[in-house]
């Protein structure tokens, strides 16, 4: 059983996180124009960072074998520690939506000729060279000012959405396991409880 470690910063407040709703997220995908030369892989991806919670460093570092195999979207994604911050692996199921972006990705490689060997990038530049972390921030930054959002939308604030959401419906445990957090406390910030919530959880108490 994986251990549970809980560091000493644990225990101080942590303020919420501003994060994009999905609402901001569909107004940003509304902007994206798919017929561009690279619209519908920005499409796919920016839907891929809001359904997997990614860092941007492991999403950049996505090869096709990681996320597609035998002509179909893998059920799970299985990150290797090489991409992934403090070298931690992590296991993420892929729901429906994020095996679509995923399709949808991989057939932008082939309808544009790019590599799709199982070793090739998932994300890749005019060049078919790896396509930069810094390059993927670009590119969802302009969406974002295009869009007009008032909420900083980044390839991260999609990861802080995607783990919110999960904490409405689910332990913080499994959240932090998904995350790939070591420390509890760094799964704390997602959880955004209503006045109304807390008087539920109080008065749902047995009396004595």
């Amino acid at each position: 059983m994986a251990k549970i470690y809980v560091h000493s910063k644990d225990l101080l407040e942590v303020p919420p996180v501003r994060i994009p709703t999905p609402f901001n997220t569909r107004r940003l995908l509304a902007v994206i124009p798919t017929r561009s030369p690279f619209g519908s892989r920005d499409h796919a991806l920016i839907r891929l960072f809001a359904q997997t919670g990614l860092r941007v460093g492991e999403m950049a570092g996505l090869d096709l074998e990681h996320i597609y195999h035998q002509q179909a979207a893998r059920n799970w994604l299985d990150l290797p520690a090489a991409i992934c911050k403090g070298h931690h692996s992590r296991r993420i199921p892929l729901n429906e939506a994020a095996r679509q972006a995923i399709l949808d990705l991989v057939a932008f490689l082939e309808l544009r000729g790019f590599q799709t060997l199982p070793h090739s990038p998932l994300l890749q530049d005019r060049r078919h060279r790896r396509l930069p972390v810094r390059e993927v921030q670009r590119l969802v930054q302009a969406y974002r000012e295009k869009a007009g959002l008032d909420v900083r939308v980044t390839p991260h604030s999609f990861r802080h959405g995607w783990a919110s959401q999960l904490a409405r419906g689910t332990s913080l445990r499994v959240v932090q396991q998904l995350l790939g957090h070591r420390f509890l406390g760094s799964t704390e910030v997602y959880l955004h409880n209503q006045p109304e919530e807390m008087v539920n959880a109080v008065a749902s108490l047995p009396a004595f």
